[in-house]
């Protein structure tokens, strides 16, 4: 067929052929360069992601745990000093292995901005609670920052919430719904193997320092074992000290002691032994599952379980549960729902239209060109 083509016709063909081939690449390059990820952080604020994040620094072990938990290790260049020494999915091992940087804290004020920079992060992940001081430096510097719930999380939901938007950063939102889809799976079930101490009153004693710090209301604690079938017995709210005598007054059954740097002479001390209520103590990595808002949540009924046991021991009769693990397959459970703000915004260049009507115009004056030559072989 080219053979019987004159050279007219020719030429005419590999100039459509080329601004085709030139139109493909700027519509590729419009895809791949123009998207914008828009997303709402925990402070309110806008940010507007134009790539995935390669490079990243994480500032709360709760944000690092739902990296992790999301196989999003690789990404990570540098953590918060606890995060470094975190023993969830075996952290401190796979952070040493790859030299990933220890940048302090996790408070703000511990934090080396210093460290931050020399990793060059494409993006921070900061704790809205802790790291809010810093917000200016991080803008000064011009770093990336996106502001999560973190360790100042309040709610169930606060923990899903940053699960998700940590998917929708670096498109795994997918295996971020498989995962809050088994969290939920271990609460419901957690629930269930709780049901024998529904409506006991619980109290959670963190710390022994000019007064007793409790969780109270409105605090991450209240809501998981309200979520759970049990009462929190602080009548405060926040996290905050009281006094012996007001947690006379609030009868719990059971008082739950965290390692943190609480000893057993401090509650003998405190008069908390002589409540009539039973005094349990936890361990460090216990104290982690129960206070940490991240996907160790989803081991949080077994570590209350072991504890209520200990000072309320069921009937024989009572199942014995197995362990809880976090596992990623997917349920069949319902996903929660939470309000985030996220918009995807794509911008279409004006030479894409341009190459377009050149195109068309291009096919059309060929198609004619075909149409007049053989009309006039034909005459």
């Amino acid at each position: 067929m080219l053979d019987e083509m004159s050279k007219q016709e020719k030429a005419l063909l590999l100039l459509v052929f080329t601004a085709l081939a030139l139109y493909h690449v700027t519509e590729l390059s419009a895809v791949s360069h123009a998207s914008t990820l828009t997303i709402t952080d925990a402070l309110g604020r806008v940010v507007n992601l134009t790539r995935t994040p390669q490079r990243v620094v994480s500032l709360s072990p709760s944000i690092t745990e739902t990296l992790l938990a999301l196989n999003l290790s690789n990404e990570i260049v540098g953590v918060d000093h606890y995060s470094y020494s975190d023993w969830f999915m075996n952290a401190s091992s796979q952070f040493q292995s790859r030299n990933v940087t220890d940048v302090g804290g996790y408070w703000w004020s511990a934090i080396s901005i210093e460290k931050i920079l020399s990793l060059q992060p494409g993006l921070v992940l900061a704790d809205a609670g802790a790291h809010r001081p810093l917000l200016n430096t991080f803008v000064e510097y011009n770093l990336t920052v996106v502001y999560l719930k973190g360790g100042s999380a309040t709610s169930i939901e606060d923990v899903y919430s940053d699960i998700y938007t940590i998917g929708l950063i670096f498109n795994r939102t997918g295996e971020a719904t498989k995962l809050i889809n088994n969290i939920e799976a271990q609460l419901n079930e957690g629930k269930r193997l709780l049901s024998g101490y529904a409506g006991l009153s619980v109290l959670y004693v963190v710390g022994i320092y000019q007064g007793i710090w409790v969780a109270g209301k409105s605090t991450y604690f209240n809501d998981l074992v309200s979520r759970l079938g049990l009462k929190n017995a602080a009548g405060s709210y926040g996290w905050r000290a009281v006094s012996i005598e007001d947690i006379a007054a609030w009868r719990p059954d059971v008082v739950i002691v965290a390692s943190m740097g609480v000893t057993r002479e401090d509650v003998e001390k405190s008069g908390l032994a002589s409540l009539g209520a039973k005094v349990v103590y936890l361990n460090s990595t216990e104290t982690d599952i129960l206070s940490r808002p991240s996907p160790l949540v989803a081991l949080v009924p077994s570590v209350l379980y072991d504890a209520l046991s200990k000072a309320v021991p069921l009937p024989t009769t009572t199942t014995t549960p197995q362990t809880a693990t976090v596992t990623y397959t997917e349920t069949k459970t319902e996903t929660s729902t939470f309000t985030m703000t996220i918009t995807i915004e794509k911008t279409t260049y004006q030479s894409s239209w341009v190459l377009a009507l050149v195109v068309s115009s291009l096919v059309i004056a060929f198609a004619a060109g075909l149409l007049t030559g053989r009309r006039t072989k034909k005459g």
